[in-house]
């Protein structure tokens, strides 16, 4: 029986989901693109996974450098998750008036994160019409104020009540 597209990517979204954005930069050429499809994979060694579409800009960059950071959204830069979701991902400059740095990888890391990954390329496999990159954690960024994440759950951009934490 065949799965209705739209009603599998309706259930998909009803899995909250922090947001990342993908930064990979190679000479000159500097990209990035949201994606909430990233997990961790492995604490020994310390492995995630990130899924690209097969259409990106990105994907041969990262491909090419075998290198990328995640940046992992606050709930106030929901405008970098629209940027590079959007027109942001043709632009000739991407980066131009988001506040960034290079990492120690050289891929942008977006200021005001709640935390970063540098992560060289580990494995790549098909995955229908994206490609997984798995990858080796080579550096943790983490700041030590606990912010809220950028969320998205059903479809929308969600917030996060920061109260208490659930007791075990």
């Amino acid at each position: 029986m065949a799965i209705d597209p739209k009603v599998f990517r309706s259930a998909l979204g009803r899995f909250a989901t922090g947001v990342t954005v993908v930064t990979v930069k190679d000479g000159a050429a500097a990209h990035g693109m949201t994606a909430n499809a990233f997990s961790s994979v492995s604490l020994d060694p310390p492995l995630v996974l990130v899924c690209v579409d097969r259409k990106a800009n990105s994907l041969e960059i990262i491909r090419r450098t075998k290198r990328f950071a995640i940046n992992f959204l606050a709930e106030e830069q929901k405008g970098f998750s629209d940027w590079f979701a959007g027109k942001g991902r043709d632009a000739a400059d991407q980066f131009a008036g988001v506040p960034h740095e290079a990492g120690e990888n050289g891929s942008p890391i977006l200021k005001g994160h709640i935390g970063a990954l540098e992560c060289g390329l580990h494995e790549e496999y098909a995955g229908g019409d994206h490609s997984i990159f798995l990858g080796r954690v080579t550096r943790v960024l983490l700041p030590e104020e606990v912010r809220a994440p950028l969320l998205f759950y059903a479809s929308a951009y969600r917030k996060m009540n920061m109260g208490a934490a659930f007791d075990s």
